[in-house]
């Protein structure tokens, strides 16, 4: 990539990933720790749900910057293998923030099946992210 909004995409992309690493850890932190899992309203919960929305926000400013600069020679030669993972791993981190904002309902009847789904919709953007990073780092 070349130029400003070619760089700009590409730090957009590392802080997101940062940020969705960050947001994983907190449950799983609060879960080493306190051997349970946080409740709906814990400050572990909250904290996740903050890193979250940072991590939405930051993928959408990354999917705002990365537009001007398609037609880069990085985004053409990574081509659909790359640009593929990126665009589904958007479209899961919005299914993903759903569930979960679901899950934050303490009377939530289906409680099991949503966090499974949340794990699962989690799983799936690593996945992508990690397909999308590297698919565009070996274009280089």
């Amino acid at each position: 990539m070349v130029g400003p909004m070619a760089h700009l995409a590409a730090w957009t992309g590392w802080l997101a990933a940062i940020s969705i690493v960050l947001s994983a850890l907190v449950p799983w932190i609060h879960r080493l720790r306190a051997g349970k899992r946080g409740a709906p309203t814990s400050p572990a919960v909250r904290l996740h749900v903050t890193f979250g929305f940072v991590t939405s926000c930051l993928a959408f400013g990354h999917t705002l910057t990365i537009v001007p600069a398609l037609g880069s020679e990085a985004a053409t030669a990574g081509g659909m293998p790359a640009l593929l993972p990126g665009g589904f791993a958007f479209f899961l981190l919005v299914a993903h923030a759903g569930i979960g904002l679901q899950l934050r309902n303490e009377k939530l009847r289906d409680r099991v099946q949503k966090r499974r789904a949340h794990m699962m919709t989690a799983t799936s953007i690593v996945l992508m992210v990690t397909v999308h990073a590297v698919a565009l780092l070996r274009a280089h």
